[in-house]
């Protein structure tokens, strides 16, 4: 399983980062018009949107290289926040930035979400 590339300095993602996490629940309504949710996965799915500025154009074209190689197939990336390996995740939705800011500079913003 291919693995999320790293920038030079050995992280993923830099600051600022949005994380969040998300649980799939199901609601059931019953006859009498009352309702009961629960929880259909244990744990919660997490999501990051990753801004990526200052990189170089070699860790610009690594990792558009990915993002199309990848397409929606699963990855392993490891959460910025806590070190996890996270075994399973996917580029969310079709929202995917790559642009040079000047000569030296460039920058890339995606979502990548956990799956199931």
């Amino acid at each position: 399983m291919a693995t999320f590339p790293n920038l030079k300095t050995g992280v993923a993602a830099q600051y600022p980062l949005d994380r969040s996490v998300r649980f799939q629940t199901q609601s059931v309504k019953f006859l009498d018009g009352s309702q009961q949710r629960y929880r259909i996965q244990g744990a919660g799915l997490r999501r990051w949107s990753i801004s990526l500025d200052l990189l170089d154009e070699q860790e610009l074209a690594s990792l558009v290289a990915f993002v199309e190689q990848q397409g929606s197939a699963a990855f392993a990336f490891t959460d910025p926040v806590t070190g996890e390996n996270i075994a399973k995740c996917v580029m969310a939705g079709d929202r995917f930035e790559a642009f040079l800011l000047d000569e030296t500079r460039a920058g890339a913003k995606l979502s990548i979400e956990e799956i199931p």
